[in-house]
């Protein structure tokens, strides 16, 4: 296998990486910034605009600032849910988002730490780690190990994150969010969409879609993000 073909696998892992630290908790936001700082060196078009706007603003934003924000942005009703199980339709089929993704955990040795596995940053976690296996295996020249990663890898994108974080990343870009989280909420789109044209995989639109209501009989969207849903199942 091509040392370009491996680098390539390795840079879809940094990205994915960088952005799920971006909506875990603010911990480090010196770390933060080298990690989005290395990816945007690597990144292009709509992605590496992306990544400037979130680098500019998290230079802008204290990291008790950010703590506070974050906790209000996406911990309790009021904000934006940041878990796939919020966007599921409990009236199609009851919500098995959690157990899947966890799956995916246990297949290859991993385990829960801090957020629950559907969470947005445990989910784009996982999608860096899924492709850091795949390099690993390329470069070592396990062809098995690689497709078992790499299929694992696109599992992951066609049925979970390419069918909420469209959704996730609109209703952070239409909330009243800080900057930073609004740039990141673009760079994790503009990474959605890249990957989607580059697998061929479908991919819901952000565009006026919103968390799904948690009962047939409530109306409001759960979670308060302001981007209305043209339909029930949209």
């Amino acid at each position: 296998m091509s040392e370009t073909a491996v680098r390539e696998v390795l840079e879809r892992a940094q990205a994915w990486r960088a952005l799920g630290r971006a909506f875990s908790p603010p911990r480090d936001a010196a770390k933060l910034g080298d990690d989005l700082a290395a990816l945007r060196g690597r990144a292009q078009g709509p992605l590496a605009e992306a990544l400037t706007a979130a680098l500019a603003a998290l230079a802008d934003e204290a990291s008790e600032q950010l703590v506070d924000v974050y906790d209000r942005l996406f911990g309790g009703r009021g904000g934006v849910p940041a878990r796939e199980s919020a966007y599921a339709d409990p009236r199609v089929v009851a919500p098995a988002e959690l157990a899947d993704v966890r799956g995916f955990l246990h297949a290859f040795g991993l385990a829960e730490t801090g957020e629950l596995a559907d969470h947005v940053a445990a989910e784009c976690e996982l999608a860096s780690v899924l492709a850091l296996k795949q390099a690993w295996a390329l470069g070592q020249g396990w062809e098995e190990r690689a497709e078992i990663a790499r299929h694992a890898y696109e599992r992951l994108l066609a049925d979970h994150l390419l069918r909420w974080a469209p959704r996730f990343a609109a209703c952070v870009r239409a909330s009243q969010a800080p900057a930073f989280y609004v740039a990141s909420a673009a760079a994790l789109a503009a990474l959605l969409e890249s990957e989607a044209k580059r697998l061929g995989l479908a991919s819901v639109s952000g565009d006026g879609l919103a968390p799904m209501p948690s009962s047939p009989d409530e109306i409001a969207c759960g979670g308060g993000c302001p981007a209305v849903c043209d339909s029930p199942g949209a």
